[in-house]
C-alpha cells in the first residue's frame, strides 16, 4: 500500500518537473531558430557533400570543434544585444560610424542573396524529388516563404518557425534506412587530407556559424522574449546541440550512401540512385523544411541589416522587419533569389558550398567588429567581454583566414 506523504512527493516531483519543462520551452527563441536555420537547405547540400568525401575524420572533429566557438559568437551577440538594448546596425553605426554600417548591411545583404539561392534549389529540388514540377515547385516555395514572412508582429512569426522547424527530424529516418556496413563505417574515415578538404572544411565552417546569425540573435532578442543572459545561453545551447546533431546525420548520409563522391547538379539524384527511394524521399522532406525555415530567417535578418542601417528612426520593435517601407526590398529580394534558380545549368552541390566558403571569408570582418563593440565597457557595462574570451575569439578569427589561406593558397 502506497503511502499519503509519497503520493504528496511524487505529485510535488512531477508538478516540479512540468514546471521547469514548462519554463525551458518558454525560454526557446532565437538562438535554436537561428541554429537550426543555419544548417539550411544549401548547409544541408553542402554536408552531403562533405559527408561522401570520405573525409570524416577530417570533418567530425572540425564540426565539433566549432560547436563551443559558435556558441562563444552567439553569446557575445547576446551579450550585445542585452546591455545594449539596440539593433545590431544601429550599434555598428554609433561604434563605426554610418558608412561602415551601410556598406557591412550590403555586403552581408549581397551574401545573403546568394545562401537564398541555394534555399530556393534545396526547397525546389526536394519538391521535384516529390513529384511536383520544377517551375511550380519554385512558385509554390516563394509563395509560402513570402508568407511566412508577411507576420505583422514578430512573435508570431518565431512561433510559427519553431513549429516549423520539426520537420528536420526526418533527415534521422533517412540515415536509418541506409543500414550502413562495418565496411562503410571503415571506408566514411578512410580519406587524406588534400586541397579539397580545406574547401570543404573552410565551408563548414561558414556553415556552422555565419555573419547572419549575429545580426539575427541579436536583433531577434532585441525585438523577442528573451530577457536574461541566462535563458538566453540556454536557447543559444539547445540549438547548438540541434545543429551539431543535424549536421552529423547529414554527413553520415553522405559517407553512407555509396562509396562515389556527389557528382552532378543535383545532390537528391545521386541519394536516391544510390540510397533508394525512401532515403531520398525523407531526406527531400527534411531539405524542404530546412530551406523554408533559413529563407524566412534569414530574409528577415537580411530585412532588419538593411533597415536598421539605412533607417533615420528606430522601427517599432513587436513589429517584423519585413513590414513597413522597406517591405517590397524584402520582397525584390526573396523573389530574385528564387528567379535566380530558373538559370539553367545551376549546380546545386557547387552553389551551396561557395555559399558558405564566401560568408566564412567575411566572418573574420564581422568577429572583428563584433569583439571591438563587445569590449567597449561604455557600451556594455557589466557585460563587457573578458580576457579570456577576447583569446577565444581571436583564436576562432585565425582559424577562419587559415583555412582560407590552406584552400586558397594551398
Amino acid at each position: 500500500m502506497q503511502r499519503p506523504y509519497m503520493t504528496t512527493f511524487n505529485a510535488r516531483k512531477r508538478a516540479l518537473i512540468l514546471r521547469r519543462l514548462f519554463l525551458w520551452i518558454l525560454a526557446i527563441g532565437p538562438g535554436v531558430i537561428g541554429m537550426v536555420a543555419d544548417n539550411d537547405a544549401g548547409g544541408m547540400l553542402s554536408y552531403l557533400v562533405t559527408g561522401s568525401q570520405d573525409h570524416l575524420q577530417w570533418f567530425l572533429p572540425a564540426l565539433f570543434v566549432m560547436a563551443p566557438l559558435t556558441y562563444v559568437i552567439q553569446e557575445l551577440a547576446l551579450r550585445v544585444a542585452l546591455a545594449t538594448r539596440l539593433p545590431y546596425s544601429q550599434i555598428i553605426s554609433r561604434k563605426f560610424g554610418r558608412t561602415v554600417a551601410k556598406f557591412n548591411a550590403l555586403v552581408l545583404h549581397s551574401l545573403n542573396v546568394m545562401i537564398l539561392v541555394t534555399e530556393f534549389i534545396g526547397m525546389t529540388s526536394a519538391l521535384t524529388l516529390l513529384g511536383v514540377p520544377w517551375t511550380l515547385g519554385l512558385i509554390v516555395s516563394l509563395i509560402l516563404v513570402l508568407g511566412v514572412t508577411s507576420f505583422r508582429r514578430y512573435r508570431q512569426m518565431e512561433r510559427m518557425l519553431l513549429i516549423l522547424a520539426i520537420a528536420n527530424l526526418a533527415f534521422i529516418p533517412s540515415l536509418i534506412t541506409l543500414h550502413p556496413s562495418v565496411h562503410s563505417w571503415r571506408s566514411a574515415f578512410s580519406g587524406s587530407f588534400t586541397g579539397e578538404t580545406a574547401f570543404l572544411l573552410l565551408s563548414l565552417a561558414g556553415n556552422a556559424i555565419a555573419p547572419w546569425m549575429i545580426f539575427w540573435q541579436q536583433n531577434a532578442v532585441w525585438a523577442g522574449n528573451v530577457q536574461n543572459l541566462t535563458s538566453g545561453r540556454k536557447d543559444i545551447r539547445l540549438g547548438i546541440i540541434v545543429q551539431v546533431f543535424m549536421a552529423t546525420v547529414v554527413m553520415l548520409i553522405g559517407a553512407f550512401t555509396a562509396h562515389v563522391a556527389v557528382t552532378g547538379r543535383n545532390p537528391l539524384l545521386w541519394l536516391q540512385h544510390y540510397g533508394g527511394t525512401t532515403a531520398a524521399a525523407l531526406f527531400a522532406i527534411g531539405l524542404f523544411d530546412a530551406g523554408f525555415l533559413a529563407a524566412s530567417t534569414i530574409s528577415i535578418s537580411s530585412a532588419w541589416m538593411v533597415q536598421e542601417a539605412f533607417a533615420s528612426k528606430l522601427h517599432d520593435r513587436s513589429q517584423s522587419p519585413t513590414q513597413g517601407p522597406y517591405a517590397v526590398l524584402h520582397i525584390a529580394t526573396v523573389s530574385v533569389a528564387a528567379l535566380v534558380v530558373l538559370l539553367p545549368h545551376l549546380s546545386a552541390a557547387r552553389i551551396a558550398l561557395w555559399a558558405q566558403a564566401l560568408g566564412a571569408l567575411w566572418m573574420p570582418i564581422s568577429l572583428v567588429m563584433l569583439g571591438i563593440i563587445a569590449s567597449d565597457r561604455h557600451l556594455m557595462g557589466t557585460m563587457v567581454m573578458h580576457h579570456q574570451r577576447q583569446i577565444i575569439l581571436t583564436g576562432t578569427i585565425l582559424i577562419f583566414i587559415l583555412l582560407a589561406f590552406c584552400t586558397f593558397v594551398g
